[in-house]
């Protein structure tokens, strides 16, 4: 029976996350979150539509159903959905879809004919032994449409309880990212071996369940060739939160915050960057500057030394330079030597397992010179 949510549905492939046809790296719209939840105040705005959608959850539970409060149910759904395109990733999904969908849902005909399906569903409860055991129903069983409205009934749940969590879980989401911010310092590196285990003490909750389909996938509307991808449906926007952070984690991005501006910004490398690269709030001579820039001018610019990768290259090939001015290697042996390094830096700061695992032990001389070495052979 299908009661997933097909509204927030979301492809992962390679530390990337596809929405509505557009393309991020994983961990963007949990990005998105700490900086869009005071800006709109969509979480408040969304929890003022509430109680309907508490009370028809309550009745369903019971196995009765009010038609008033049914109808009031999908009104306050739509006045919802007037508020979520203020927040990613719902600014670039199909809200028309989910409009019509909540619109043919939740009819006075849905909530009839789900009435009649509790009477006729206490009447079957209800038969006696001789009943049951020749399998004799009410006259007005129907077997198709006994499944069908049984369906619908799931569906409805399933819509209910995705718009009744909605508020809170950009609540809880928020908090918890946010603790994880303040806590990111705590890590003597930025990579997942030493990030991930402050992730798992502040996000304590059970993997929520999703449904999951396999997808091709191309990496740029250029691509010739598909690969595959994971095309996940959500049935919570907190579990899409959840996803889409440890998604991005894995592939060493995660949440920073500005020291100029405030602002949250996704880093993808284990540097120690403390600035964005958006507008700062101040001018510099009058003119608007980076936030970086602007670091830069009251003397508060990041160090290299504080990028682990960085810090290694440039010990490595300040090591080549002298070597060549002494002249115990050629001119021609430093230059390949110095080109291999790069490569090395840039293959670190794209790959975090190669970083941590492979990088320092490439980066040293023994190995370094000796790759160098077959090169110019």
């Amino acid at each position: 029976m299908e009661t997933v949510n097909r509204l927030l549905t979301a492809d992962f492939r390679d530390g990337r996350v596809r929405i509505g046809g557009k393309s991020y790296y994983a961990g963007t719209y949990a990005n998105h979150l700490l900086n869009q939840y005071y800006k709109n105040d969509t979480a408040a705005r969304i929890s003022v539509f509430m109680m309907h959608i508490w009370n028809v959850t309550d009745q369903l539970k019971l196995s009765y159903l009010k038609t008033r409060d049914y109808l009031s149910a999908g009104k306050d759904i739509q006045y919802i959905l007037n508020t979520l395109p203020k927040l990613k990733p719902f600014d670039t999904l199909d809200i028309e879809s989910e409009r019509k969908r909540i619109s043919e849902l939740f009819t006075e005909a849905a909530a009839e004919e789900i009435m009649d399906f509790f009477s006729l569903r206490a009447r079957i409860t209800e038969r006696d032994e001789g009943k049951v055991l020749f399998d004799i129903f009410p006259a007005d069983y129907d077997k198709e449409k006994y499944k069908s409205i049984n369906a619908t009934i799931a569906e409805v749940q399933s819509t209910l309880s995705f718009y009744n969590s909605i508020a809170e879980d950009m609540q809880k989401a928020f908090a918890r990212l946010t603790t994880f911010v303040r806590r990111v310092d705590e890590a003597s590196r930025f990579d997942e071996a030493h990030l991930l285990p402050i992730a798992l003490e502040i996000f304590k909750d059970k993997p929520s369940p999703v449904s999951t389909q396999y997808v091709p996938y191309k990496k740029n509307a250029s691509s010739k060739a598909a690969t595959v991808a994971r095309r996940l449906f959500f049935d919570s926007y907190y579990s899409f939160v959840l996803t889409d952070f440890f998604e991005g984690l894995h592939y060493g991005h995660y949440p920073r915050k500005c020291e100029i501006c405030g602002k949250y910004f996704l880093m993808t490398s284990a540097r120690r960057q403390r600035y964005c690269t958006g507008t700062a709030p101040y001018e510099i001579r009058g003119k608007k500057v980076s936030c970086r820039t602007y670091a830069a001018s009251i003397n508060r610019k990041e160090l290299a030394a504080a990028d682990p990768i960085v810090a290694l290259y440039t010990s490595r090939c300040n090591a080549i330079r002298s070597e060549k001015s002494r002249g115990t290697i050629t001119e021609e042996f430093a230059k390949a030597a110095l080109e291999l390094a790069k490569e090395h830096k840039l293959k670190a700061q794209l790959e975090d397992d190669y970083a941590q695992k492979h990088y320092p032990i490439e980066m040293s001389r023994n190995t370094l010179y000796a790759e160098t070495d077959k090169r110019l052979k």
